[in-house]
């Protein structure tokens, strides 16, 4: 038996069970760890990290569903399988432990041959989504990297450019290249800014902290001047790309059960998005209809579009389409802000879109009728 041979934690009050228990795992190449009570599993548990778990449920004491909650809210022990091998067969007593969230039920006496069975297949379920873990761990452990080598560095050194010929002095420098020096000191500030931000927003959302923003009695909200607002934005955005804003919304203020400044900060970034990904000449087009007892807001492009293999991933955290080919996205969490916001005010976000033809999102709100 190898050092790398997988630990199972075996608790049990009946002693003869519990030795035969571990002997049929010791045969089968497995370290048995045994406990005649939950209190003793959990001083094993304060040492050691088991690969799996199979408890009794009644015990002197601590009981197995007992020991299970105390396990399971533990963090260390949240990915470990946990299996109730019980006396009780009645539909009741399984349908506990079910609900509980453990792994499996096994029912004494029990067959050796379904136990092994049965450990096997959690363990190897347990590797695999281990396996999934590390590989997305890795992956975001790059979009880190790569967030911080480039998308905070370029602002930073564009900051620290623009400070260190300031600092030289005025009388050294034209009146024009002193207006364009402080205007990429603005710019790279406000890039920054706009992505710590984001990434503070994101904790909100996370932690749960935004959705006590929220008031569900809704609130009046006037899409048309929201959206004509955004005509001031796009004369900045002109000096760079030539793209037309072409408003369809109508002159109403809809009663909407949406917070309103969720409301403006999901538009915003919609039309964020369409303008990063519009090439010169485009049309953004923002329109509003009432379906019902939902307004629809969209806001269209005519732009490249988006494959169809990466519509179902557009709303990730840090996905970017055609990151190569787009060297200013940003951190990519524009989307997946707009879409959690949507999700916690129960609305709906969508995309639909046509490699060459555009694409188009769609936020569906209710509305009070």
């Amino acid at each position: 038996m190898s050092s790398t041979s997988p630990k199972i934690l075996i608790v049990d009050d009946e002693p003869d069970l519990l030795e035969i228990t571990a002997e049929y795992l010791e045969m089968e190449g497995y370290v048995p760890l045994t406990a005649l009570s939950g209190a003793a599993a959990m001083e094993i548990l304060n040492a050691t990290i088991p690969d799996l778990i199979i408890s009794d449920i009644t015990m002197p004491g601590m009981s197995g569903f007992d020991l299970f909650e105390k396990i399971r809210s533990d963090s260390k022990f949240q990915n470990t399988p946990f299996i109730f091998l019980s006396g009780y067969a009645d539909l009741q007593h399984i349908a506990a432990g079910k609900e509980l969230g453990s792994d499996d039920y096994l029912v004494k006496p029990y067959e050796p041959e379904m136990l092994i069975s049965t450990i096997k297949g959690k363990l190897k379920r347990s590797r695999q989504l281990n396996d999934s873990m590390s590989q997305q761990m890795e992956s975001l452990k790059n979009q880190l990297f790569r967030l911080i080598s480039h998308e905070m560095r370029t602002p930073l050194t564009s900051i620290l450019g623009a400070a260190e010929i300031l600092s030289g002095g005025k009388e050294a420098l034209s009146p024009e290249d002193f207006t364009e020096f402080l205007q990429m000191l603005k710019i790279g500030t406000l890039r920054l800014n706009r992505m710590v931000e984001d990434f503070l927003l994101v904790i909100k959302i996370e932690s749960g902290e935004v959705s006590k923003e929220i008031d569900f009695n809704g609130a009046c909200i006037a899409p048309l001047e929201i959206a004509t607002r955004f005509a001031s934005v796009l004369e900045e955005i002109k000096k760079n790309k030539d793209i037309t804003l072409n408003i369809e919304v109508s002159d109403e203020s809809p009663y909407l059960f949406i917070h309103p400044p969720h409301f403006e900060d999901i538009v915003a970034r919609l039309f964020d998005n369409a303008c990063k990904f519009s090439p010169p000449g485009a049309v953004i087009t923002i329109a509003s209809h009432s379906e019902n007892d939902r307004y629809i807001f969209s806001v269209a492009d005519n732009g490249n579009g988006i494959p169809l293999d990466k519509q179902d991933r557009l709303f990730q955290k840090f996905y970017q389409v055609d990151r190569e080919s787009h060297e200013q996205q940003g951190a990519g969490l524009g989307l997946y802000i707009a879409k959690k916001l949507a999700e916690l005010n129960k609305c709906t976000l969508w995309c639909e879109s046509d490699r060459g033809k555009g694409t188009a999102f769609y936020l569906s709100i209710p509305k009070k009728v």
